[in-house]
């Protein structure tokens, strides 16, 4: 489970470090094959490198509610940070899956 989510934060830091925002992390977009972990479906991310941090013109919109936060929901100005909450959902999601629970209800 640590080597997995270390891995997903791994790809998501080389994808900011391009400046890229993939907006759309969730669990159906990550495959596991053997030992690697593969973040996948960029049909929403963006090259941001010549917009504003905050700016949410200029690319794709959408995203998938349950792991989207909440500037991303409100429709105001999302930056890198949209894509770390995603993380935290789906990090959260991991544990919980582990642990037999669910989501539903928190």
């Amino acid at each position: 489970l640590r080597t997995a989510f270390g891995c997903l934060c791994q790809a998501v830091i080389y994808l900011h470090g391009a400046q890229i925002k993939h907006k759309d992390i969730k669990p159906s977009n990550i495959l596991v094959h053997n030992d690697t972990v593969i973040l996948t479906d960029f049909g929403i991310a963006h090259d941001y490198s010549d917009l504003d941090e905050g700016s949410n013109t200029g690319g794709p919109t959408g995203f998938t509610a349950a792991y989207a936060a909440p500037e991303v929901v409100r429709q105001e100005r999302r930056n890198r940070s949209a894509d770390i909450f995603s993380l935290g959902c789906v990090f959260l999601e991991m544990i919980t899956v582990v642990l037999g629970e669910t989501l539903e209800g928190l």
